[in-house]
C-alpha cells in the first residue's frame, strides 16, 4: 500500500497537476512550434503546463519519499476576505475609478487578519492606493481613468 507522507507535498502536487493539464487542455487549440524558430501563440503556455506537471510529479515524489507535516486548516475568514477585496476592486473600478478602488481594496482586505487595528489599515490603504495609482497611471502610463465623477 502507498503511504502519503508529507501530505502539503501530496495537495502541492494535486494543484500542481491540475493547472498543467488545465493548460494544455484549454491552449489546445492555439497553433505551437511552426518550425525550428517560428514560435507559436501555443508554445509558451504548452511549455508552461508540462513544466507545471514536471513539478507535480516531484511534488509526488517528495510526498511519497518524505516526511513532512499535515495540511493544515484553510483560513477560511482570510481567503473570503481576501477574495471579497478582489471582487470589490473589479467592481469600483469601472465605477469610480483607479484611485478610489485602490484605496477600498486593501480596507476590505485588512479584515483578514483577527487584530486589524483601523488607523493602521486607512494608512496603509491610502499608501498603497496613491503609490499604485502613482506607478501605473503616472509612471507607466497605463489607460486607467483615476476617478470618475458621476
Amino acid at each position: 500500500m502507498v503511504r502519503i507522507r508529507a501530505p502539503r507535498d501530496a495537495g502541492a502536487a494535486l494543484v500542481f497537476l491540475g493547472v498543467g493539464v488545465a493548460g494544455l487542455i484549454l491552449g489546445a487549440d492555439l497553433p505551437g512550434m511552426r518550425g525550428a524558430n517560428q514560435l507559436g501563440p501555443g508554445t509558451l503556455p504548452r511549455a508552461l503546463s508540462w513544466i507545471l506537471i514536471g513539478f507535480a510529479a516531484v511534488m509526488a515524489g517528495r510526498a511519497l519519499t518524505t516526511d513532512g507535516p499535515p495540511i493544515a486548516r484553510v483560513p477560511l475568514r482570510a481567503l473570503l476576505t481576501v477574495t471579497a477585496a478582489v471582487v470589490a476592486f473589479g467592481a469600483l473600478i469601472e465605477l469610480v475609478g483607479y484611485l478610489p478602488a485602490a484605496i477600498v481594496a486593501p480596507l476590505v482586505a485588512a479584515g483578514a487578519a483577527a487584530p486589524t487595528r483601523a488607523r493602521e489599515a486607512i494608512v496603509v490603504a491610502l499608501a498603497l492606493g496613491l503609490g499604485s495609482a502613482l506607478l501605473f497611471v503616472v509612471l507607466l502610463g497605463q489607460p486607467l481613468r483615476l476617478w470618475i465623477v458621476p
